[in-house]
């Protein structure tokens, strides 16, 4: 973390739980810096009631504001302090400061360059952001998310929404959370206090920075898969998908045979030799079936002419033995 970087403090305080940034700590930020982080959607007011550091003692500790009128009718702010006894404070000392993550998952969002709004699936917990072109400049797209508190005791529950495959770009506040809160393949983690800056313009991620960690999270899962299948594994299951790709035959093949043959045992039988597999008639029929039958198959007039042509064949046998006769 950048020393007093008021963006770290935010995204650290995103990560925490009842987090308030009081009048007292600041006043100790660059100037503008508060207004700034109000202004991204980073941080809003605190609706903790009327609650404020002593001003007179080193250990800051917090009381809740009295409020009494003045002889002039205006309103005066006091603590009770254990050694001061009655302190009086000033308004603006009794505001405090709480980071909206909603806000957080919006920002993040327009810096990606995703243009569609986010969705909490966990509110204060867990915003699907939307999908982003992945590897960049091309048309493939990876989703993004972003997840806050993955060090509480429910966060098997939170990354349980992030789902199965390790494609997803997961995004956390400060610190990526324990390994073995994954599944495998585990997804590529990325800490914004690593990537996210501001600038004039607003918030400002490092894509390159970003393009890394997932590069890295995904040759770490190649290799995982690698070394739990072993080199002959491998070899074995790229052999499989190659069988099941070529045993898969489309229709047309058992459509063209059954035109050819106009038989399915026949149809079967040929395909059978031409694919060095085994074909069964049933398998002909059902394709023959899910294009709409013999009637959508065979037109009617194809069958038509064959039915003329082997009727004319019968009599023109009968013909000729009746003129031998």
């Amino acid at each position: 973390m950048r020393r007093n970087n008021p963006l770290d403090l935010v995204l650290a305080a995103a990560d925490d739980v009842g987090r308030i940034f009081d009048h007292a700590e600041v006043k100790t930020w660059p100037a503008g810096s508060l207004e700034e982080m109000c202004q991204l959607g980073l941080l809003r007011s605190a609706a903790t009631g009327l609650h404020t550091p002593c001003p007179n003692c080193d250990d800051g500790h917090v009381e809740p504001v009295a409020i009494r009128s003045g002889p002039d009718g205006k309103k005066r702010y006091f603590i009770w302090c254990p050694q001061s006894m009655r302190v009086e404070v000033a308004p603006e000392m009794c505001n405090g400061w709480e980071v909206d993550r909603a806000g957080l998952a919006a920002a993040v969002a327009a810096a990606l360059g995703i243009k569609q709004t986010p969705r909490a699936v966990v509110p204060e917990r867990f915003w699907q952001l939307g999908r982003t072109p992945w590897p960049p400049g091309t048309r493939q797209t990876r989703q993004v998310v972003l997840t806050c508190r993955l060090h509480d005791q429910d966060a098997q529950a939170v990354t349980a929404h992030v789902g199965p495959g390790g494609r997803t770009i997961v995004l956390v506040p400060q610190h990526a959370p324990d390994g073995r809160l994954w599944s495998d393949p585990a997804p590529a983690v990325v800490p914004l206090v690593e990537v996210l800056s501001l600038a004039d313009a607003g918030l400002v991620i490092d894509a390159t920075a970003v393009i890394e960690i997932v590069r890295a999270a995904d040759d770490r899962a190649k290799k995982a898969d690698a070394v739990t299948l072993g080199p002959r594994g491998t070899t074995m299951v790229r052999r499989q998908v190659k069988a099941e790709i070529k045993s898969l035959l489309p229709d047309d093949a058992y459509l063209a045979a059954y035109k050819e043959h106009h038989s399915y045992r026949k149809a079967a039988e040929a395909l059978t030799e031409q694919m060095e597999k085994p074909v069964s008639k049933d398998a002909v029929r059902r394709a023959v079936k899910r294009h709409g039958g013999l009637a959508e198959v065979i037109p009617d007039d194809d069958s038509a002419s064959v039915s003329r042509t082997v009727a004319s064949q019968r009599r023109d046998r009968a013909k000729k033995v009746l003129e031998r006769r």
